[in-house]
C-alpha cells in the first residue's frame, strides 16, 4: 500500500527530541505574556476605554473643590500649656506631644464652632442645623505638622476659592486667639483658686500661731532670744550662785584670817582690812604724832607732869579708838561673811525652784513642739500660696499667644478636586488592570482548545494538524476546495498534507480507510474530509470519498452532486453499481454521495453490506475517506468508526468545549476504534501565533513567505 511517508515516526518521539534540544522551560516566557495581551488586547482596551470615559464624565460633572492653606507657627509659650505656673512659659522647648495637641485643637469641634460663630454661619439656625454646620466645617478642615518643625499647615476645602480662603484664615486666627483666651481664662481661674486658698490658709496660719502663743503663756514657755524665760533665769541664777559662792568664800576667808591674827596676840594692826582702813590710818598717824609728843615730854618732864599725863591720856584714847576701829573692822568682816552666806543660800534656793519649774516646762515642750510644727507648716504653705498669688497677679495682662500666623491664605487658583489628569491617569491604570483581570478570567473560563498541548492534555490523544481559516492565510479563494485546486502550494493546502502525514504516522503501516468525525455539528469535519481526499488524490493515490452523514449529507452539498448520480444508499441496497471508469479534474478521485436524506437507512451502514463495500473498495483504492456524522448526536457513528483504520476527530479551534470532545472520545472505545488523533479546524493562524512557542503557528510569520 502506498503511503505519504516512508516509515512511521511517532509524534511523541518527535516531541521528546524537541524537548531534549529545548534546554528546558527555565526561561521567562515573555512572548507568552505578550501573546496574551495581543489576544485579549481589544477586550482590555475596551474596558480601559470605558473606565476612562466614566472617569472623564465623572470628573466633568463632579462639583469642584478648592483648597486654601494657612500656616501657623507655635512659639515657646506653647510649652506652658497645662502648667500651673504660667510665668514658666517660654522656659522649655516645645515637645512633640504639645505640637500634636495643637493639631488636634485646630481640628476640634470647639474650634469649628468658634469659626462658625465668627463667620455667622449659624445665625438663625436650629440646634440640629448648627450641629450640621459644625460637622461640615470639621470634616473639611485638616491640620498637619510640617516635618519636625513647630510650623502647622491648616487646609480647608470649599466649593469656591473665596470661601476656602476666608474659612482657613478664620481657623488660623481663632486658633491663635483661642490660645490667648485660654491662657487668660486659665490664669484667672488660677488666681481665683489661689485667692480662696490664700484666705483659708491665712486664717489657719493665724489660728495655729495663736494656739502656740496661748500654749506658751499657759505653760510659762515664753522666750525672748530663742530660749524660754525659765532657762534664761536658771542660766542667770547659775552665774549669780557662782559669784555669791565665791564672794562668801572670800568673805569667810578674810574673817577667819582676821580672827586668827587676833587669836595669835596681834593687836589687829596687821589685819588686812585694818591696813586698808583710812580711819585707822588717820588714827595711826595721830597716834604716832601723840607718841612723839609723849616722848618729847617725857624727856623734858617727869612722869607726873600734867602735860605729859594729858598727852599720854590722849595717846591712850587714840589707841583705844584704834582698837575700837579694829573691832569694828572685824565685826564688819563677820557681818559681810554672814550676808554672803545668806545670799548664797537664797540664790541656791531660787535656783532649785527654777530647775523644778524647768522640769515642768520640759514636759509641756512636747505639746509645744507639735504646735510649733503646725504653725510653721501653716505659715510655709501660706507663704507659698502668697508668692504664687503675687506671680499670678504680676502675670495678669502679660499673656502672649502661643502661636502666630506664619503665612496668610490666598485664594486658590485651581481646584484640587476633581483632578482631571490624575483621575484619567488612575482610570487608565485601573482600566488596564481591570481589563487584564477580566482577560485572564475570560481566558481561564474559555472551554475551547487552542494549542496542541491543550489538545493532548485535555484528550490524551495525539494532535494531528491545524487546519487554518482561508481568511487567516490571505487566500483569495472563497471555497476550501477551490483553494486546494487553485493554490496547491499554499499554507492551506500544506495543512492537509500535514494532516495526511500525521494520520499515516499515527497508524502503524498507514491508514487505508480514514474516517473523519467530530463531537458536535459545525466542527468543519466535512471540509476536512473533502480536502484531505483531494490532497490524497493530488499525491497520486486512488482515493474515494464516501458521505456517511445520512442526515446532513455534507459532502453531497459541498460538492453539489447531481441528482441522477448513484449514491451510497443505492449501492448498499443493490439498486446501483459502482462505476470507477471516470476521474475528477484529471485526478484518480471518486465520491460516493448520499443523493437524498435517508435517515431511515442507517441500518444499511451498520450492517454487513457496508462492511462488504469497504472490503471491496480496499482492493480498488489506496485511500478511502469516510465523512461520518458527529459522535454525540448520532449513535451509529461509533459503529462506522470501527470500520476505519484511523479516525480523525475534528474540533473547532477555540469553540469546541474540551468536555464535549472528551465525551465524544469516551464513546469511541479504543479497543474497537483506532483513533488517529485530533485535528483543529478553522484556526486563525494570525491569532494563534500568540498562544505558544510550541505551536508551529507561532512561527507563521517566519515561514509564511515560503508559500508565496
Amino acid at each position: 500500500m502506498q503511503s505519504l511517508v516512508p516509515e512511521h515516526i511517532g509524534s511523541r518521539e518527535i516531541a521528546a527530541i524537541g524537548e531534549a534540544h529545548s534546554g528546558g522551560q527555565d526561561k521567562l516566557d515573555l512572548s507568552g505574556s505578550f501573546a496574551f495581551f495581543w489576544r485579549r488586547g481589544p477586550l482590555i482596551l475596551a474596558i480601559a476605554a470605558a473606565i476612562v470615559v466614566v472617569a472623564l464624565v465623572m470628573s466633568l460633572v463632579m462639583p469642584k473643590t478648592y483648597r486654601a492653606e494657612a500656616g501657623v507657627m507655635l512659639t515657646s509659650n506653647a510649652s506652658a500649656v497645662g502648667q500651673a505656673d504660667p510665668t514658666q512659659a517660654g522656659q522649655a522647648a516645645i515637645s512633640n506631644q504639645v505640637v500634636d495637641t495643637q493639631v488636634e485643637i485646630i481640628t476640634s469641634r470647639d474650634m469649628a464652632g468658634r469659626v462658625a460663630g465668627v463667620l455667622g454661619l449659624d445665625k438663625g439656625l436650629s440646634a440640629e442645623e448648627k450641629r450640621a454646620v459644625i460637622d461640615n466645617l470639621q470634616s473639611h478642615v485638616s491640620a498637619e505638622r510640617t516635618g519636625e518643625s513647630y510650623a502647622i499647615t491648616i487646609t480647608y476645602d470649599a466649593a469656591t476659592p473665596e470661601a476656602a480662603a476666608r474659612t482657613v484664615i478664620t481657623f488660623a486666627q481663632q486658633f491663635t486667639q483661642w490660645e490667648l483666651r485660654s491662657d487668660q481664662e486659665r490664669n484667672a481661674e488660677a488666681r481665683t483658686e489661689v485667692e480662696a486658698g490664700l484666705s483659708r490658709l491665712r486664717t489657719q496660719a493665724q489660728a495655729d500661731t495663736q494656739a502656740l502663743q496661748h500654749y506658751r503663756i499657759a505653760n510659762n514657755l515664753l522666750s525672748t532670744t530663742g530660749a524660754s524665760l525659765t532657762e534664761q533665769e536658771i542660766s542667770n541664777y547659775d552665774q549669780e550662785v557662782a559669784r555669791s559662792r565665791a564672794q562668801a568664800a572670800e568673805d569667810e576667808a578674810r574673817l577667819q584670817t582676821a580672827l586668827g591674827q587676833l587669836r595669835s596676840g596681834s593687836s589687829g594692826d596687821d589685819v588686812g582690812e585694818a591696813l586698808g582702813s583710812q580711819v585707822i590710818s588717820a588714827l595711826r598717824a595721830q597716834e604716832a604724832q601723840i607718841a612723839g609728843q609723849v616722848a618729847n615730854l617725857s624727856s623734858r618732864y617727869g612722869s607726873n607732869h600734867p602735860e605729859l599725863i594729858r598727852t599720854k591720856s590722849q595717846l591712850a584714847e587714840v589707841r583705844a579708838e584704834i582698837q575700837s576701829e579694829i573691832g569694828r573692822v572685824v565685826s564688819n568682816l563677820r557681818a559681810r561673811a554672814e550676808v554672803s552666806e545668806q545670799r548664797l543660800a537664797s540664790l541656791e534656793a531660787t535656783l532649785g525652784s527654777a530647775r523644778a519649774k524647768l522640769s515642768q516646762n520640759n514636759a509641756a515642750m512636747v505639746g509645744l513642739s507639735e504646735l510649733e510644727r503646725n504653725a510653721e507648716a501653716s505659715q510655709a504653705i501660706y507663704e507659698t500660696y502668697l508668692n504664687n498669688y503675687k506671680q499670678l497677679v504680676a502675670a495678669k495682662g502679660s499673656e502672649r499667644p502661643s502661636a502666630k500666623i506664619l503665612t496668610a491664605a490666598g485664594e486658590p487658583e485651581k481646584p484640587v478636586s476633581p483632578n482631571l489628569k490624575l483621575n484619567l491617569a488612575l482610570a487608565v491604570v485601573i482600566g488596564l488592570g481591570l481589563g487584564t483581570i477580566v482577560g485572564y478570567i475570560v481566558e481561564a473560563l474559555s472551554q475551547g482548545l487552542t494549542t496542541p498541548d491543550e489538545v493532548e492534555g485535555a484528550t490524551g490523544q495525539r494532535f494531528l494538524a491545524s487546519i487554518p481559516l482561508l481568511e487567516s492565510v490571505g487566500s483569495g479563494q472563497v471555497h476550501a476546495v477551490s483553494a486546494l485546486r487553485n493554490e496547491p502550494f499554499s499554507v492551506f493546502t500544506e495543512a492537509f498534507r500535514s494532516l495526511g502525514v500525521a494520520v499515516d504516522q499515527a497508524v502503524p503501516g498507514g491508514a487505508q480507510v480514514v474516517a473523519v468525525t467530530s463531537a458536535l455539528p459545525g466542527e468543519g469535519k466535512t471540509v476536512i474530509s473533502c480536502c484531505l481526499s483531494h490532497v490524497y488524490a493530488t499525491s497520486g493515490l486512488r482515493t474515494i470519498l464516501i458521505d456517511c452523514d445520512l442526515r446532513r449529507r455534507g459532502i453531497s452539498r459541498l460538492l453539489n452532486t447531481q441528482g441522477n448520480q448513484n449514491g451510497l444508499i443505492e449501492v448498499l441496497e443493490g439498486t446501483a453499481t459502482l462505476n470507477f471508469d471516470h476521474t475528477e479534474d484529471g485526478l484518480v478521485f471518486w465520491t460516493l454521495p448520499v443523493m437524498e436524506s435517508a435517515a431511515d437507512s442507517e441500518h444499511l451502514l451498520t450492517g454487513q453490506h457496508f462492511v462488504d463495500l469497504i472490503a471491496q473498495l480496499r482492493t480498488q483504492f489506496d485511500r478511502i475517506v469516510l465523512d461520518l456524522p458527529p459522535v454525540l448526536p448520532v449513535a451509529y457513528t461509533r459503529t462506522l468508526a470501527s470500520r476505519a483504520d484511523g479516525v480523525i476527530v475534528a474540533a473547532h479551534w477555540r469553540k469546541t468545549p474540551a468536555m464535549a470532545l472528551r465525551a465524544a472520545l469516551r464513546r469511541l472505545p479504543q479497543d474497537q476504534v483506532k483513533i488517529a488523533g485530533v485535528a483543529l479546524s478553522q484556526v486563525d493562524l494570525r491569532r494563534r501565533a500568540f498562544f505558544g512557542r510550541l505551536d508551529p503557528a507561532f512561527y507563521y510569520k517566519q515561514y509564511r513567505e515560503y508559500y508565496s
